[in-house]
C-alpha cells in the first residue's frame, strides 16, 4: 500500500536525529538490518553509499547495483531524505 512506501518516523538517539526509510532489496540482493516491514532507521545524515555500508551488501556487488531513490537512478553521494523510497537493482545479462 502506498502508505508503506513513505512511512517515515523521526526520533533523537545520543543528540542526533534518525528516520525510518523504506528498502526494496530486489530478488538478487541479500540486505542485513531491515526489519520485517523492510524498514530500517537511519541518521538523517545518511548517503546511499552508508546505506550499501549499513545493510552489509557484499562490497564486490556495491559497484554493480542501481540504485533508485523514488523511482529515480540515483549516485552513491545522494543523500537520503524522509519519505525515501530506495530500490535496488542488479543488471542481468544473458544470451
Amino acid at each position: 500500500d502506498a502508505g508503506n512506501i513513505t512511512k517515515t518516523r523521526f526520533r533523537r538517539i545520543h543528540g542526533e536525529t534518525t528516520m525510518i526509510i523504506k528498502v526494496y532489496p530486489g530478488s538478487l540482493v541479500i540486505c542485513q538490518g531491515l526489519d520485517e516491514d523492510g524498514n530500517i532507521e537511519v541518521s538523517d545524515i545518511t548517503t546511499v553509499r552508508h546505506l550499501l555500508v549499513r545493510l552489509k551488501i557484499p562490497i564486490l556487488l556495491r559497484p554493480l547495483i542501481l540504485v533508485f531513490v523514488n523511482g529515480e537512478n540515483v549516485d552513491r553521494n545522494y543523500a537520503l531524505k524522509a519519505k525515501d523510497a530506495v530500490s535496488f537493482m542488479m543488471p542481468i545479462a544473458g544470451g
